[in-house]
């Protein structure tokens, strides 16, 4: 699972009104040429797209996108294809260099993760990932936002009770950074007390995971407690550091964000 993925909530803006929702296309129209394969070959894709997106370039996960999906639109049945399609497209969408690409990504990872939640709508992942992508959607189009909103609070809110464990704490991770980022009443949900409750139940959760760490550090500041998150946020860094050392292909990503918490104040 993408760990650096709240921070795709930070751009998160109030403009305009447009659908965060919209039917979504059949799997196997969404996939196009390539629902051409049979069921029998869903465990072979499904290897194949964990491979691709492990290399972690742009190339190789548009390819695990492309064959996730194919192994979703073979097995309508399951929700492995269509959570790694979504895992996927949300990466492209906080990493392709176009703006349009970004977007693309986004908005894909909204109309397949749908099928998710209709495939199997018990299950705290679909929840989460649906907060996730509509998240990214916001951040590349804006205008989806104030539709948005409800719908990540109620999605992640429905994984924390259910699987807070998912993500190393990710659904209070992201409810955390949602409140503190989030314009308050009557404009948004924006409680900074309430991200700073969801951020220690992160932490609650795993407690030497950087974005956590980072989340709590946010929160903190928010709610004025200055010294105690500069403080959470030199272990973060260290934190990262080391796992940069050891090889961890995330870990760079959170360095940077801890070294721009440090070098220009926390939630900055």
């Amino acid at each position: 699972m993408r760990k650096t993925l709240p921070v795709a909530l930070a751009l998160l803006q109030l403009a305009g009104c447009a659908r965060a929702l919209r039917e979504p296309r059949p799997l196997d129209s969404i996939a196009g040429e390539a629902a051409k394969v049979s069921p029998g070959e869903v465990e072979g894709l499904l290897a194949k797209a964990e491979e691709l997106y492990a290399r972690g370039d742009p190339s190789s996960v548009r390819d695990a996108a492309e064959t996730w999906l194919e192994a979703a639109a073979a097995d309508g049945t399951r929700i492995t294809g269509v959570l790694g399609t979504v895992k996927a497209r949300v990466w492209l969408a906080d990493h392709e260099a176009e703006p349009a690409a970004r977007l693309e990504g986004a908005a894909s990872a909204v109309e397949t993760v749908q099928w998710c939640g209709r495939i199997a709508p018990d299950d705290p992942a679909c929840s989460y990932w649906l907060g996730v992508a509509l998240g990214v959607q916001a951040r590349e189009r804006p205008s989806t936002a104030i539709s948005a909103l409800p719908k990540m609070v109620d999605a992640f809110g429905r994984a924390a009770h259910a699987a807070p464990a998912l993500d190393h704490g990710g659904p209070d991770r992201a409810l955390a950074l949602l409140y503190v980022r989030a314009p308050g009443w009557p404009t948004g949900p924006g409680d900074p007390e309430k991200g700073l409750e969801h951020a220690k139940r992160a932490v609650a959760v795993e407690g030497d995971y950087p974005p956590n760490l980072l989340a709590l550090a946010e929160a903190l500041s928010a709610n004025g407690s200055e010294e105690e998150s500069r403080a959470v946020v030199s272990r973060a860094l260290d934190l990262a550091r080391a796992r940069a050392a050891a090889g961890d292909r995330d870990a760079r990503e959170w360095v940077e964000e801890a070294e721009r918490a440090v070098a220009g104040g926390v939630g900055h």
